[in-house]
């Protein structure tokens, strides 16, 4: 087992909830912003790397036709199967990014929490495999926490700024909250408001 899998699995040794997404009002208020500012009301095909436990893949499943979440634990993805248990539309997959990536094609690709734990070359890989498994009109939103993690090299400000350089699409939303950063890439540059014919 190599250190991040030991890490991952040190984790959820402790607890079943290890970052506390069920109380801490830091976690509650992301997922309902990342929710808030999707430029859709729904999505046909989703895609979630790194669900961890279920929490935002709750909130992903009211909002999509189908959906995947995809996660390198064997624990989490326990966990999260046991939190969706009711919702027949949602799937899910012990994979390993980037060099376990599925296949299809995806209308939103969530990559939340998780891009941090790679190295650069496994982001810029990671990037290539979510542009190329991205439909025409998909969205890509990201969402990382800003601080250091201990024993990593990337944070979430390193992680979004390879993501502006690398990812090659529109970049139609941003957020700096002080203790995360958030922002939204689409294939086409259309806001919201001209999406539905306002404009």
């Amino acid at each position: 087992m190599d250190s991040k899998s030991q890490y991952f699995e040190a984790m959820y040794q402790e607890s079943d909830d290890p970052w506390d997404y069920a109380n801490r009002w830091y976690e509650k208020r992301k997922r309902q912003i990342c929710m808030s500012v999707l430029p859709k009301m729904s999505f046909e095909h989703v895609l979630e790397i790194g669900c961890a436990n279920g929490f935002l893949s709750e909130l992903l499943a009211q909002r999509c036709q189908k959906l995947l979440c995809i996660d390198a634990n064997p624990k989490a993805i326990q966990l999260a199967k046991q939190r969706l248990a009711a919702a027949a539309h949602v799937e899910f997959m012990q994979q390993r990014i980037p060099n376990e990536f599925p296949n299809g094609s995806f209308d939103l690709i969530v990559v939340s929490e998780i891009l941090y734990y790679l190295s650069k070359d496994e982001v810029k890989d990671c990037l290539e495999q979510i542009k190329t498994t991205l439909s025409k009109e998909g969205v890509v939103l990201s969402c990382h926490w800003r601080y250091p993690i201990e024993g990593f090299e990337l944070n979430g400000n390193t992680v979004h700024e390879l993501l502006r350089t690398e990812l090659n699409l529109h970049h139609s939303f941003s957020l700096i909250d002080p203790d995360f950063v958030l922002d939204i890439w689409t294939h086409h540059p259309a806001s919201v408001a001209q999406q539905e014919g306002v404009l």
